[in-house]
């Protein structure tokens, strides 16, 4: 499916054809906007890869970075501890290699995170499945994948790509803000198109006044995506009603026939 933006081109390129000989000024005008529209992609692009390095960044400092902060504090104690109560001391020491156990384990999920794993090998319904599982153990939410077998093909790699982190995206900002117990992840595919709905129980915000800062970044770096792909990202929320992320994106393919 041609984008808008590729339309656009094309029927530029036709004016341009028809008019060249008359009118001088119209190549020069029309590889002036071609270059406008490059630099508003490079933008996009820019601002989308800003975003994920700060998602990445909070991720790391909330998790492994508070982990060896507090690590440092605890050592100190222990060393104090060691000559007078050497029994507490080793208590401490003990349940320290517990927490950075732990934080190995956090860690490993943020780098596999950075680079899915199974998304270039498996696809994306496989990567999703694992993501929300290891989401599911580390932080006690209940969350539950329904529709997805009906994506039983392979879409272009830059598209799973992009649908993956906008679904990561939603399922971080409600592990981070949301304060929810369930979120599902359903997916509705049609002939032209899948809409991705991502919705969780929590706390909710008033969209009317706008997301906090966190939040509101992912939720650019989110609809960023959705346009890349031509498609399009609505947030239905209230105050004590959760949020709920919808995604909707063209297919090129139409699915399989039984």
């Amino acid at each position: 499916m041609p984008t808008k933006q590729s339309r656009l081109c094309g029927d530029c390129i036709a004016v341009s054809q028809r008019q060249r000989q008359s009118d001088p000024c119209v190549l020069p005008d029309f590889e002036l906007y071609l270059g406008q529209m490059a630099d508003s992609t490079r933008a996009l692009l820019v601002q989308a890869q800003e975003e994920e390095h700060y998602r990445v960044a909070r991720r790391l400092h909330n998790g492994p970075a508070q982990l060896l902060a507090n690590a440092a504090l605890e050592i100190e104690t222990c060393l104090r501890l060691m000559d007078t109560q050497p029994l507490v001391a080793r208590q401490g020491l003990t349940a320290l290699l517990q927490e950075l156990r732990q934080g190995l384990i956090d860690l490993r999920g943020v780098i596999a995170e950075l680079q899915p794993p199974l998304l270039d090998e498996l696809g994306l319904v496989p990567s999703l499945r694992q993501y929300t599982e290891n989401l599911a153990r580390q932080t006690g939410l209940v969350v539950q994948l329904s529709g997805w077998d009906a994506l039983a093909e392979r879409l272009p790699t830059t598209m799973e790509m992009a649908i993956f982190r906008i679904i990561q995206e939603a399922l971080d900002n409600v592990r981070e803000h949301a304060r929810a117990s369930r979120v599902q992840v359903n997916l509705d595919r049609a002939a032209d198109q899948i809409v991705a709905t991502i919705s969780d129980n929590g706390q909710g915000f008033d969209n009317s006044r706008g997301a906090a800062a966190g939040r509101r970044l992912g939720l650019i770096a989110m609809r960023d995506r959705a346009e890349l792909l031509n498609g399009n990202l609505q947030i239905f929320t209230e105050p004590g009603k959760g949020v709920r992320v919808v995604l909707t994106v063209p297919l090129r393919t139409p699915p399989p026939s039984n």
